[in-house]
């Protein structure tokens, strides 16, 4: 029977480290972007390959200095054409990554990972959650409430398809900044949409990102909720 969690303050690293057991481990990072978080699994596995469809992107994961003496292989690739052969994984994660997949891709995304997973092996899905202050203070600039449950539709569809589910549980983590122009400079880096947006009604986006936070030392403070799914292949 799946095991349900309270929420509580975390991280996805501190959150995946309790429930990977990753030494001796191949492991694919899903969506990995500029491998931020595919290096924190490489710390703890034997092997990791990050994909993703952004080759600028993957260039930079490429030329990170932290990538030495680890075992990581960078493909361009997408998630519904995982370039791995059959029962060839132990984990496969999606990092805050499903929902930028084509929502009619979603579900076949779920299948090839089910493909390329071993029989007993882990897929871990970390996707944020479409509520709480720091959605609502964002959204201008950044709503992704649909594909989001989209994306947790996908999830449950994968119990169908040969998954079945360990765990699940939702978290809050604590997302502090300077001033709301530090958070505005990182949206316009995320890409075009959100450039745009943000310069349409920059006073508006400003008020809302203000009222939404809370003032803590001078900084604004939001709590992020995100859910994690750990799933396992039947054997």
């Amino acid at each position: 029977m799946a095991e349900e969690q309270q929420v509580r303050y975390s991280t996805n690293v501190e959150i995946s480290g309790e429930l990977l057991d990753l030494e001796g481990k191949a492991v694919a990072d899903i969506g990995c972007g500029e491998g931020r978080f595919t290096r924190i699994l490489a710390a703890r596995a034997a092997f990791v390959t990050g994909i993703d469809i952004n080759e600028d992107s993957l260039a930079r994961a490429r030329r990170h200095p932290d990538n030495a003496g680890m075992n990581i292989a960078w493909r361009n690739a997408r998630a519904e054409d995982m370039p791995f052969d059959d029962a060839s994984l132990d984990v496969v994660v999606f990092s805050n990554s499903l929902h930028h997949v084509a929502p009619e891709m979603m579900a076949k995304a779920m299948a090839e990972a089910h493909r390329v997973l071993k029989p007993g092996g882990l897929l871990y899905v970390m996707e944020p959650v479409a509520q709480g202050r720091y959605f609502e203070a964002t959204r201008r600039v950044n709503d992704e409430r649909a594909v989001r449950v989209q994306a947790q539709a996908a999830v449950e569809g994968a119990l169908r398809g040969g998954f079945a589910k360990l765990t699940e549980l939702t978290y809050a983590a604590r997302r502090e900044y300077d001033s709301f122009e530090e958070w505005a400079e990182a949206q316009v880096r995320r890409g075009e949409k959100r450039r745009r947006l943000l310069e349409a009604d920059p006073e508006g986006a400003r008020r809302a990102f203000i009222a939404g936070a809370r003032q803590e030392d001078g900084k604004l403070v939001f709590d992020q909720m995100s859910r994690v799914a750990l799933l396992k292949k039947a054997a």
